[in-house]
C-alpha cells in the first residue's frame, strides 16, 4: 500500500510554505468552479448514456441466448438470472427451457413469471404459465391456469397467428375446464385464422378435432361476434413473426 502518510506531510508543507495571495484564490476558485460545471455535464451525460447502454447489453445477451446450443442455454438456465430486469432475457430462458432435450419445466416456469412480473403484457409468457400450470396440476387446467390464459388473451387477442393458434388448441384440448366465457373469446379470436397466413388446415384439424370430442365448432363458429374484419387487417395489423408459441 502507498505512504499515504508521507503524502498528506507534502501536501500539508506546500500548503504553508505557498500560502495564496487573495487574486490567486479567486483564480483557483473560478478554475475549481470550471472542473465541476464539466465533472456536472459529464456525470449528467452518463447517466444518459447509461440506461441505453444496459439496454443495448441486455437486447446482445438475449440475441447470444437465441443463438445458442443446448449445452451453452443449459448454462444459461443455470446461472442466476433472478434479478435480471430484461423481460425478453428472461422470457427466452423460458422458452429455452421447454425446448431443452429434457425439459426444464421449473427453471420455464421460474422463468416465464419472471417475464411477467417485469412485463404484463408479454402474452406468450402467460401462455407458457397457463400450460406450465396444468402440467403442475397433472395435466389438469386449474384456476392458475385459467388465470394466465386470460392474461395472455388480454394482453395479445390478435397480435400473434401462432399464439392465437395455441390457445384455440388449449382450449378445445382442455374443453370441459374452460369456462363459456373464455370459450367464446378462443373462438372469436381464432376467427382472424380465417384471414392471415396458410390457417385453412388447421382450423380444419380443430373443427375435425372439436366434432371428435363433441363440441359443437360450427355452433360456436357461427355464433361468433369477429373482433377484426377482413378490411381491419391492414399492414399495421398484419400478426408479429411467430416467437415460439408453447407446444402442448
Amino acid at each position: 500500500m502507498a505512504d499515504t502518510t508521507s503524502f498528506d506531510k507534502i501536501i500539508v508543507q506546500g500548503a504553508i510554505a505557498s500560502a495564496p495571495r487573495p487574486a490567486r484564490v479567486k483564480s483557483r476558485a473560478k478554475t475549481a468552479g470550471s472542473v465541476f460545471i464539466w465533472v456536472g455535464l459529464l456525470a449528467m451525460g452518463v447517466a444518459a448514456i447509461a440506461p441505453i447502454s444496459h439496454f443495448t447489453l441486455q437486447e446482445a445477451e438475449t440475441a447470444m441466448l437465441l443463438q445458442a446450443d443446448n449445452a451453452s442455454a443449459a448454462r444459461a438456465i443455470e446461472q442466476d438470472w433472478s434479478q435480471s430486469t430484461s423481460p425478453d432475457y428472461v422470457e427466452t430462458l423460458a422458452e429455452l427451457g421447454m425446448q431443452m432435450p429434457v425439459v426444464d419445466t421449473g427453471s420455464a416456469y421460474v422463468a416465464a413469471s419472471r417475464a411477467t412480473e417485469l412485463d404484463p403484457s408479454r402474452a406468450f409468457a402467460w401462455a407458457q404459465l397457463a400450460y406450465i400450470e396444468a402440467q403442475r396440476a397433472s395435466g389438469k387446467v386449474n384456476a392458475a391456469s385459467l388465470h394466465a390464459l386470460t392474461q395472455s388473451m388480454d394482453a395479445c387477442p390478435l397480435c400473434d397467428d401462432a399464439l392465437i393458434s395455441w390457445r384455440f388448441n388449449f382450449v378445445l384440448t382442455n374443453w370441459a375446464s374452460i369456462p363459456e366465457t373464455l370459450r367464446v373469446r378462443a373462438f372469436e379470436q381464432a376467427d382472424v385464422l380465417r384471414w392471415i397466413g396458410p390457417n385453412a388446415e388447421f382450423l380444419a384439424e380443430m373443427r375435425a378435432k372439436a366434432r371428435q370430442s363433441g363440441i359443437p365448432f360450427d355452433a360456436y363458429r357461427a355464433a361468433v361476434n369477429t373482433p377484426a374484419r377482413t378490411w381491419d387487417i391492414g399492414p399495421a395489423s398484419q400478426p408479429k413473426p411467430a416467437r415460439g408459441a408453447p407446444s402442448t
